[in-house]
């Protein structure tokens, strides 16, 4: 399964959906996997990237009034995209 979220990650990533459409599914996706014990079966390189990706989709912020840590559309996909390299 965890092979799904980082394809999720790169059909994001090549355009196949917006930010809106990543960021909050992919949070359910990999907190399903995570409560049911597979994120543990992955090989740990793996999990950190997915993870990583978790954090990276918590800090999307699609409004205007979004804190400095946070960040718009353009700047998660390029955060994701370097994850992914």
């Amino acid at each position: 399964m965890s092979q799904e979220l980082l394809q999720f990650a790169k059909e994001f990533v090549n355009g196949k959906m917006t930010a809106d459409a990543f960021a909050d599914p992919y949070q359910e996706k990999w907190k399903s996997e995570r409560d049911n014990s597979l994120l543990a079966k992955d090989p740990a390189e793996l999990n950190e990237k997915l993870s990583a990706l978790f954090c990276l989709a918590d800090q999307y912020n699609p409004e205007q009034d979004r804190h400095y840590s946070e960040f718009d559309a353009d700047e998660l996909k390029k955060r994701v995209s370097e994850l992914l390299k």
